[in-house]
């Protein structure tokens, strides 16, 4: 190798110990000696969370898998049961006639005031036998519907009341219904009460009384057939 300066050079180990023993040399600053080591020693950043995440969304995962297994098998609720307010309006008012009622010798012509007042009339109805006898008639307010309740009394001192009220859009569900001579009608027991109930005329009919056990359920569908048979209610409306 040769330069302007006439020196020569005869291999690149020569080369080497002219530079250095020739050109000086300077320390590097130190702000960039530490830039050099934070950029060569950086590492990629993880994000930073609580050592209990991990472990809940895990269990938060399981659990809506969980819960996607189960749901079809789970209960739906029942549907609402639009007979539920009244037969709940006649059993208390049956509870009140048991209460206040009283037995009226002038039964009949009371009947026919009860039945001006209600709006609801009856072309021939059961006045009783040896064993249940009509003993009051009045006029009754149900959910709003104006209609008639007659009071029974049977040998035994029960109280039965029989209730009609005009109610057009009302169907019995064929859930509980029972057969009872020629009819079908619906049969509840609630809060120590059995009721029979059926439409006729549109109208919605109950025989309500305290007779719950098998063998007083029995006598009270004999009171329904004589009362079904023999009462024949329509709405003057």
């Amino acid at each position: 190798m040769a330069g302007d300066s006439g020196i020569h050079f005869e291999d690149d180990a020569e080369v080497g110990r002219a530079l250095r023993a020739q050109v000086p040399r300077h320390p590097a600053p130190a702000r960039l000696r530490v830039s050099l080591v934070e950029t060569l020693g950086a590492r990629p950043r993880r994000a930073w969370a609580p050592a209990w995440l991990a472990p809940a969304a895990s269990a938060l995962a399981m659990g809506m898998v969980m819960l996607l297994w189960v749901a079809p098998s789970l209960p739906t609720p029942a549907p609402a049961d639009p007979l539920r307010p009244l037969a709940h309006a006649v059993i208390n008012d049956h509870a009140r006639t048991i209460w206040w009622g009283e037995s009226r010798a002038d039964v009949v012509p009371t009947l026919l005031r009860t039945m001006e007042e209600s709006g609801v009339l009856l072309n021939w109805l059961f006045t009783g036998d040896d064993n249940l006898q009509l003993v009051n008639a009045q006029p009754t307010y149900i959910e709003g519907r104006r209609g008639i309740e007659l009071a029974y009394q049977d040998v035994e001192g029960h109280t039965v009341t029989y209730t009609a009220v005009p109610a057009p859009g009302v169907v019995l569900p064929e859930r509980g219904r029972v057969q009872i001579d020629r009819w079908r009608p619906l049969i509840r027991t609630e809060n120590g009460f059995s009721m029979i109930l059926w439409t006729q005329q549109g109208l919605l009919c109950a025989l309500t009384s305290d007779l719950v056990s098998e063998r007083d359920l029995g006598r009270l569908k004999e009171y329904f057939v004589k009362v079904r048979t023999s009462s024949e209610p329509y709405t003057v409306r």
